[in-house]
């Protein structure tokens, strides 16, 4: 039913499927972006940055 597994092939595939490793200038990126988004939202809404939540408005 199922293919089985050999000792040789399990490993491989356990490393494959690994999320990538973020490096430090991704996560910069990341948190830059997250930061503007935020202002825009602040900005559309005429609120202050800093008081919209992330995940909502």
């Amino acid at each position: 039913m199922y293919a089985t597994a050999t000792h040789r092939t399990a490993p491989l595939r356990a490393v494959g499927s690994r999320a990538p490793v973020a490096t430090r200038r991704s996560r910069l990126r990341t948190a830059l972006l997250r930061r503007w988004r935020e202002a825009q939202r602040a900005a559309a809404m005429n609120v202050v940055a800093g008081t919209v939540k992330r995940g909502r408005a």
